[in-house]
């Protein structure tokens, strides 16, 4: 999670565990290409640190390839859940703190004493600047930052392009209940989103090996139409000479074999506010109308995101 919006997912009513099932989930193979770029530049599998850690699921995962793996994540609810689940693992592997991501570098860690750090679906509701400077300061030289976000759901099938639409409908009716967005926190997330993070920087003095991955970069990573924000779309891109710019469209990738239950899930889940009655019939609708669309309530279609990853190692 990140420093806006920390409320979405507050409260012990909230279902960590669905929202778990009902989350891509990075493979073996996106974890190795983290490893392999970190042990290419001289990393050691020391100590991790999982920035915006939320049930602590992307630590989980992390502690598998290091010894030790401190999660941060703003919310005291957020790390009392992702405690009682790390140390339920390995009590000795895993440390938990609550501290927004901008403020790690400045909450008793020494500084350059860090091997990884993962961002995993929070950088843009973060002070971005703050975030990435305070993330160098933990970091040893050659030390890996790790920052990836996952967007909208993307049917595979070209034939589910009506489902596509009726998705994209319940996304933007889900987003009514946050507007007005503009000049809010949501306003530079989701113009981040529509630049696939090419708006983070890496200043040369203090980054080298800069890769800037992207897969199904040809569908959209906002949840939202670009006509369907209440503010102007732009930024300046961040990408310098030098740093690597790779591209794939792979509609495999992170992909899920999603029936129309699982689809309500995502969406309850990603954005958790309270239904008003009205809303909620609704939203009943819509999905009887996903249902028919997908082949029935059983039936299951491909599922695929669009996602960036950004790779940075400290000089």
């Amino acid at each position: 999670m990140g420093s806006q919006g920390d409320n979405f997912f507050e409260g012990a009513g909230f279902d960590w565990e669905s929202y778990i099932i009902h989350r891509p989930a990075p493979d073996a193979d996106f974890y190795q290409l983290i490893y392999d770029h970190h042990r290419t530049n001289g990393g050691e599998f020391n100590l991790a640190h999982d920035i915006g850690t939320g049930p602590g699921n992307i630590a989980e995962q992390v502690g598998k390839a290091f010894r030790r793996v401190h999660a941060s994540e703003p919310s005291a609810y957020h790390t009392s859940v992702a405690e009682h689940r790390l140390k339920a693992i390995d009590p000795e592997k895993f440390t938990t703190q609550q501290c927004r991501g901008e403020e790690i570098s400045a909450a008793g860690h020494k500084p350059g004493s860090v091997d990884l750090i993962t961002v995993a679906q929070c950088i843009p509701l973060m002070a971005v600047n703050k975030a990435i400077s305070g993330f160098g300061k933990l970091l040893k030289p050659n030390g890996t930052l790790a920052i990836w976000f996952y967007g909208r759901p993307a049917f595979a099938d070209p034939k589910q392009q009506q489902s596509q639409l009726i998705v994209n409908e319940i996304l933007s009716k889900a987003w009514d209940r946050v507007r007005p967005m503009k000049g809010t926190g949501f306003e530079p997330a989701k113009i981040m989103l529509c630049a696939f993070l090419d708006n983070v920087p890496f200043p040369a003095q203090d980054w080298k090996q800069v890769r800037r991955l992207k897969w199904n970069h040809d569908k959209p990573m906002m949840f939202l139409e670009n006509d369907d924000v209440d503010f102007d779309i732009k930024w300046d891109s961040q990408v310098r000479e030098g740093e690597s710019e790779e591209k794939f469209i792979d509609r495999d990738f992170w992909a899920i074999d999603a029936d129309v239950g699982w689809m309500r899930g995502f969406v309850d889940y990603a954005l958790p506010w309270e239904n008003k009655d009205e809303e909620k019939a609704k939203f009943d609708g819509l999905f009887k109308e996903l249902e028919r669309s997908m082949g029935g309530k059983e039936k299951k279609q491909r599922v695929t995101w669009p996602v960036a990853l950004l790779l940075a190692t400290k000089k």
